[in-house]
């Protein structure tokens, strides 16, 4: 990503319900690392969506959110979560948001 695109990437904000946490974050950023960054208690382990670790469910906001890929589907479906739920680590930020995870 080229400098100048970095500057004007759209801000969203993002918010850890159970933190009672908001923040910014751009465009395309994982929501992983979001959550590590600013310090929300969303737990981690493999960070691949294949452990099923950093189950969040979207409260608000959930079409912006990164479509569901194949690895995250199939973990979703293995352990049988809700409707709606993702992996933190297999979202990426296109809009607003509302998440709540799960410790």
């Amino acid at each position: 990503m080229l400098y100048w695109q970095r500057i004007f990437l759209p801000m969203h904000k993002v918010t850890f319900k159970g933190d009672d946490l908001t923040v910014e974050a751009e465009t395309g950023a994982n929501l992983r690392d979001v959550a590590q960054i600013e310090g929300a208690s969303i737990p981690f382990g493999c960070e691949q969506g294949i452990c099923g670790t950093c189950l969040i469910t979207p409260i608000e906001g959930a079409d912006n959110l990164s479509d569901i890929d194949d690895v995250e589907k199939d973990t979703l479906e293995a352990m049988g979560s809700d409707d709606g739920q993702r992996l933190a680590c297999q979202c990426a930020v296109e809009g607003d948001v509302i998440v709540e995870g799960f410790l």
